[in-house]
């Protein structure tokens, strides 16, 4: 697995097969949901790394959904010292509740979920792990709220040894995110 993550202002993680982004859209897909008051996750992060990340939660439908070239991704943590978690399906919309299989890129499917976890900050990374096998569970689901569970083991290296891509990790935690409504527009005179 050759991989290369750059963590600012949004995520964006390369993966032999896969592409995952979250931050800025373009075209015609919904723009992510931003990071808002009652959106919360924790998880907790075991093997090469132990880790308890935790922090807010977005998501929303990347790309342009008029041509089909569109993800639907959760960003757990983008801003957290002990990691982020990203999970992403190419079906392009919102995921119904359910439980869904996380996979490497190469087997996820259409219908199903990649994940990676990144350990450290976005300032300072010290690994990246992209999950081969786990499960994510949709508890809900609306245009305004998503939360679920969560469980996988991943892998990949380490910031200090990144030629040696065989540590392991597993990753499980909670999430749930709920976004305000917009505030009625006041009646035009």
């Amino acid at each position: 697995m050759k991989s290369v993550a750059v963590l600012g202002f949004g995520v964006i993680a390369l993966t032999t097969g896969a592409f995952i982004s979250a931050g800025a859209t373009g075209g015609s897909g919904a723009a992510i949901l931003s990071l808002a008051r009652g959106s919360y996750f924790e998880a907790a992060v075991e093997g090469a790394v132990s880790a308890r990340p935790s922090g807010e939660v977005a998501f929303g439908i990347l790309g342009d959904t008029a041509t089909g070239v569109a993800a639907f991704t959760i960003t757990l943590g983008p801003e957290s010292s002990d990691g982020a978690i990203l999970f992403t399906s190419l079906e392009g919309k919102m995921p119904t509740p359910g439980r869904y299989e996380v996979t490497d890129a190469e087997v996820a499917g259409a219908t199903g979920f990649r994940a990676l976890y990144i350990a450290g900050s976005a300032e300072r990374p010290s690994g990246l792990f992209r999950a081969e096998r786990g499960t994510l569970e949709i508890t809900a689901s609306s245009a305004g709220h998503i939360s679920g569970q969560f469980s996988f083991t991943g892998a990949g290296f380490l910031a200090s040894d990144p030629s040696n891509e065989s540590s392991e990790v597993t990753v499980s935690g909670a999430f749930s995110s709920t976004h305000p409504s917009p505030a009625p527009r006041p009646a035009q005179p």
